[in-house]
């Protein structure tokens, strides 16, 4: 690595670091020069290799092709699954409101099937006594 290094250093024509070698007791003072400028330039050349497509063409980034299929093929899977099973959760819900709808139209039918058997059958006891139901609003024998 440390080749490589100085031969960028060199194209680039940055002055290579100087390494001061400690003396005896006394701390070395290395020559430091700004961080922010290194950080601005890798930034710009890691921006240009990926818009360049350099990076794609990299042994590492080669090798992780068949993963990075893999992790899409489950990802469409999840997105799949979720999709059929929020569809499945309206179906249920919709199913289970009609359920209770006739339910409730049950309840309401049979009421008034009880309702009408009694009154046949209140019916047929007045007949046995001589009294009939009248089809009219009743009223008063004065």
């Amino acid at each position: 690595m440390g080749n490589r290094f100085r031969e960028k250093v060199v194209e680039e024509g940055l002055e290579e670091p100087q390494v001061v070698e400690p003396v005896e007791a006394e701390a070395a003072v290395v020559q430091e020069t700004p961080k922010e400028n290194h950080r601005g330039d890798k930034a710009a050349r890691g921006i240009g290799r990926v818009l360049g497509g350099d990076v794609l063409a990299d042994k590492l980034v080669l090798k992780q092709i068949p993963l990075v299929l893999l992790c899409l093929f489950y990802l469409l899977l999840i997105v799949g699954n979720r999709y059929r099973v929020e569809n499945y959760s309206r179906e249920k819900a919709a199913t289970e409101e009609r359920i209770n709808y006739l339910r409730e139209h049950r309840i309401q039918m049979q009421k008034q099937y009880q309702q009408s058997v009694k009154m046949s059958q209140i019916a047929e006891d007045l007949k046995e006594t001589g009294v009939g139901i009248t089809s009219g609003p009743p009223y008063e024998i004065e």
